[in-house]
């Protein structure tokens, strides 16, 4: 076979910028790197890779391939790895059906070959003409990028119904996940325990997402964390994590993508830092819940569900439902989960400030007074006041309600003789109600504060009811 018009490193060096091609470039750099794989040749790797899908994975690919050599029924056993070589070998030694042009994908001008969804993932088929450049009989790719198509599986997992791929807007970070997952299934193929792709633990998007972010953090930032060189974790932590759910099975084909954005991604990091984590983790595992354990019931302090007389960890219950994690991941507001954390628990408002600037994109200056406005409320205050203060904070439901409050503590402020005002004319106009501004939030940090305050000083006070957070609606995992 003639490999000169194709080096090795074409088939896995060069970023593309399709998700689906740069993973299976990575995977076979991969490959090259682990015996026995090293030293083969692609058409060496490709068989050896054909042997994994068929011996070993029972030929499931067919959410990746459908009606392919390895899936096709007609095929059986060796023959499904005979027929997988030969048309890869056809594209290599370029005696499969082709024409000039360029790649859709890596842009060169070469021979191109048909790619439909028995070769690629989720490109469509020669039926649907209507569907492809110029009314091709599908799209036309080279056979680098068709090669590498093959071995994405590898570097790929099963999330619940669905393969789940993951990405970012960095490579290094991209090829940490796909190598992980690569690991895992050559693992389970060499203890004789694969059965398909790599099975995820979690059964929801979100969890798997934050539970990755989690891994790459306390793999890669870990000295940044523990330092608390707060910049550079900023910078370092600056990481998109893109989540392809999909599947090419059968008559219903379909990808959905969940997207991990770099705002998030560094909130979440400085979560993990030292001084905050166990409040943060408290926190965030009281809102685990699912439907198969409606009775449990949250231990705050040994971090367990208890439900009759069994305990479940950590380890268990990190796969359950959390509205606060599909919050973060769907951008809405947590302030209500943190406001229903904070009236009965302590929690570092430092969490809630940088959740604010970061994410919600609130001006420190407003935080500021806020905190200003809090120690007004509660600092040398008697009880009844600070309960007052709260029921009609809970209450406000507009705008105007919340501005006649700040200006009752304004002019109370003033009656007392103080040596600068509680509230400016530009702390009311800029940071408490600027333009565009969310009031409901400014409320919400304000009680998050009072809260916070009451637990530095050790107050106790009549804490009204809340009304139950209405969570956003999502697939259904549990």
């Amino acid at each position: 076979m003639d490999l000169k018009s194709s080096t090795m490193t074409d088939f896995y060096i060069d970023p593309t910028g399709d998700p689906f091609a740069d993973v299976g470039g990575i995977v076979i750099k991969y490959l090259r790197e682990q015996p026995p794989y090293d030293g083969k040749n692609i058409l060496e790797l490709i068989e050896a890779v054909a042997k994994i899908y068929v011996s070993h994975w029972d030929g499931k690919l067919h959410a990746f391939f459908l009606n392919s050599t390895i899936t096709q029924p007609a095929f059986k056993g060796q023959r499904k790895i005979d027929e997988t070589v030969k048309f890869y070998k056809s594209l290599l030694d370029e005696t499969a059906p082709s024409q000039e042009g360029f790649c859709r994908i890596s842009g060169r001008q070469t021979k191109l070959f048909a790619a439909g969804r028995d070769n690629h993932i989720l490109s469509g088929s020669g039926t649907f003409v209507n569907f492809h450049h110029n009314f091709d009989a599908g799209l036309l790719l080279s056979k680098e990028i068709l090669i590498r198509m093959f071995f994405v599986p590898l570097g790929l997992m099963q999330l619940s119904d669905k393969v789940a791929m993951v990405t970012s807007n960095y490579r290094k970070v991209t090829a940490f996940f796909v190598t992980e997952n690569c690991k895992k299934n050559l693992q389970a193929v060499t203890s004789g325990i694969a059965n398909g792709v790599l099975k995820s633990e979690f059964n929801n998007p979100a969890n798997a997402l934050f539970a990755l972010a989690h891994t790459y953090i306390n793999t890669h930032l870990r000295k940044l964390l523990i330092s608390g060189d707060e910049d550079s974790l900023f910078n370092a932590s600056n990481v998109t994590l893109n989540l392809y759910h999909f599947t090419n099975f059968g008559a219903s084909p379909e990808v959905n993508l969940y997207i991990l954005g770099a705002p998030i991604f560094k909130f979440y990091a400085f979560c993990n830092r030292l001084f905050v984590k166990d409040g943060w983790n408290k926190f965030i595992r009281s809102y685990y819940h699912n439907s198969k354990h409606k009775n449990a019931r949250y231990n705050e302090t040994e971090e367990i569900w208890e439900e009759k007389e069994s305990a479940i960890g950590f380890e268990e219950y990190q796969t359950w439902r959390n509205p606060v994690l599909e919050n973060l991941l769907y951008d809405k507001s947590i302030l209500g989960y943190i406001l229903k954390w904070t009236a009965k628990h302590s929690f570092p408002f430092v969490i809630v400030e940088k959740y604010q600037t970061i994410i919600r994109n609130m001006e420190k200056k407003t935080i500021d007074k806020i905190k200003q406005i809090a120690d007004f409320i509660v600092q040398d205050r008697p009880t009844d006041f600070i309960t007052k203060s709260i029921k009609r904070l809970n209450g406000e439901k507009n705008p105007q309600g919340l501005r006649q409050f700040f200006i009752k503590l304004v002019s109370e402020n003033y009656q007392n003789n103080a040596s600068e005002p509680l509230i400016s004319v530009a702390d009311y106009a800029d940071y408490l109600f600027p333009d565009g501004g969310n009031w409901r939030e400014v409320r919400d940090v304000l009680l998050i504060a009072i809260y916070e305050k009451l637990h530095e000083f050790d107050k106790t006070v009549e804490i009204p009811e809340m009304e139950e957070i209405e969570e956003i609606e999502t697939t259904n995992f549990n």
